[in-house]
């Protein structure tokens, strides 16, 4: 199948390599009927990562939806960190619910846990006492209640992966690792929200497969989850990077469908 839109992207709004106007120009070019624009919710601790302002960010969403109104639909989503909740939620088209930090419960700091290993290590060592499986715990507690605000999408499951290559910090095989994962998987399907299959960490190089991994997205089948694909874009020469392998990666989980944001809603479609 083709897909027909992607609806978590980036641009130079936030963390994006990209402008507006070159993600937008990307979706026409890619033959896309929608394309949505979900640059990460303004967040204070974090200026560099997010939005400057979410009155701007609306603003200029809406002034593209004009411009290009008969080439493509355009649609103004945010992606919104549990930590950094938006003020005005009823603006958005859609909201792409995820977990990028761990929180200090003593000091309130916050310190991204998908940057660089670097970061993650931060994490571990200031607010967990160097215990990697405490973060971990902590990460996907924060996703069910990431889940509870009833997001229209739940983005990137396991994202506490990303700096994990080769198990370096905890064995994503373990039972410890795999109970607690299964839990907060089975606690968010629960909430009703559609999964996120993101391939943008193929891109980057950061993992050679999409979240959630190939043994949760069966998990999710069985537990008759909904997902939807989508590349996370940052740079408008990889807006569908890594689609092919992520729909064969849904297939191979045993899922017959996806779910394609069509005018306005979702629509199942059959893979």
């Amino acid at each position: 199948m083709k897909i027909t839109s992607t609806l978590h992207n980036h641009c130079t709004m936030c963390d994006g390599n990209s402008t507006l106007d070159e993600m937008i120009k990307a979706a026409i070019s890619a033959g896309f009927s929608d394309f949505g624009m979900s640059c990460h919710g303004y967040a204070p601790f974090d200026p560099e990562y997010s939005m400057p302002g979410e009155e701007e960010y609306i603003a200029a969403l809406a002034d593209a939806k004009e411009k290009y109104a008969s080439d493509i639909r355009i649609w103004t989503g945010v992606e919104e960190d549990y930590f950094a909740p938006s003020k005005m939620p009823e603006k958005y088209d859609y909201i792409i619910g995820d977990v990028h930090y761990a929180k200090d419960a003593g000091t309130g700091e916050l310190i991204a846990i998908d940057g660089s290993p670097q970061n993650f290590c931060d994490a571990r060592d200031k607010i967990f006492g160097g215990d990697a499986m405490a973060l971990v715990k902590d990460y996907f507690a924060n996703m069910v209640s990431a889940a509870e605000k009833n997001p229209t999408v739940l983005g990137h499951f396991d994202l506490v992966v990303k700096n994990n290559k080769d198990n370096c910090f905890f064995d994503e095989e373990s039972d410890e690792y795999l109970d607690t994962a299964l839990e907060a998987l089975k606690a968010c399907n629960g909430c009703g929200v559609i999964f996120e299959v993101n391939t943008g960490a193929i891109v980057r190089k950061k993992r050679d497969l999409p979240y959630p991994s190939p043994y949760l997205l069966k998990e999710l089948r069985e537990m008759g989850g909904k997902v939807t694909l989508s590349a996370d874009c940052h740079d408008a020469v990889f807006l569908t990077g890594g689609f092919d392998l992520g729909l064969k990666v849904i297939r191979e989980a045993g899922f017959k469908s996806v779910l394609v944001w069509e005018n306005g809603k979702f629509i199942e479609k059959e893979i």
